[in-house]
């Protein structure tokens, strides 16, 4: 999540909104900007904008702007393609897994996909193969849509919490919903085994991944690993059903 949409604007003063307003028009010029410029823009004064650079929690003007600099990643630390796909980043029962949620998918009711922001796509990716192949499945990715009342009345449900950190609040919240349904099993996809949405849920598909952050708010975690584990169980869940 950016920096800007992390910004209560009922919290702002009038004078904070014009600053902040030009701020997040011209976002990628932050890293090259003076404070006087700031002020003179917007219409406020060079008090008003360090006023409003401190109440967003920065010491100084410079480092609120190393927050926009643009990143580059050093040589050698990060890994895409086979590395992330490496056996040693999956659980060594990895398979067996597979075929235990498979068993516990096939004979469900529904079959709901659930995450935020890069996991809420592979939550419609996933949910659009499974259900290419006869399930009714459904993407939840609007955390505001009324799934309890969708699934009442049914029965055999499974819910699949998908979150690179397993802290994400609005699954946590969904999940912690779901998991004292005796007609719902939940099912989390997460690096971290340990997290909470990984000790809440019935069943766990884990794998690891260093979560990557640029300019401490924008997630670069690549989602490889999410992708290929979802195209493992689905080809899974398609053997099981035609066998």
């Amino acid at each position: 999540m950016s920096f800007f949409n992390q910004i209560d604007l009922n919290t702002l003063t009038e004078v904070d909104r014009a600053i902040y307003q030009y701020l997040h028009s011209h976002s990628a010029q932050i890293p090259y900007m003076r404070v006087r410029e700031v002020a003179n823009e917007s219409h406020t004064s060079a008090s008003s904008v360090m006023r409003f650079i401190r109440k967003m929690g920065y010491e100084s003007f410079t480092d609120f702007k190393l927050d926009f600099k643009v990143p580059t990643i050093p040589t050698g630390e990060y890994h895409y393609g086979p590395e992330l796909l490496s056996i040693k980043n999956f659980p060594s029962n990895l398979f067996d897994k597979l075929e235990e949620l498979a068993d516990l998918i096939v004979p469900a009711e529904n079959i709901i996909f659930c995450g935020v922001g890069a996991s809420g796509n592979i939550c419609e990716y996933a949910s659009r193969r499974l259900a290419s192949i006869g399930f009714n499945t459904f993407p939840l990715t609007d955390f505001t849509y009324p799934v309890t009342s969708k699934l009442r009345n049914t029965a055999d449900n499974v819910m699949i919490f998908l979150s690179v950190s397993g802290q994400t609040n609005e699954v946590i919240e969904i999940a912690n919903t779901f998991k004292e349904f005796d007609d719902c099993v939940t099912v989390a996809v997460t690096s971290q085994s340990s997290s909470t949405l990984a000790l809440m849920t019935d069943y766990l598909l884990d794998y690891k991944i260093s979560i990557q952050k640029f300019n401490k708010h924008e997630d670069y975690t690549s989602q490889l690993q999410v992708l290929y584990l979802m195209e493992l169980l689905i080809d899974t869940i398609k053997t099981k059903s035609e066998s």
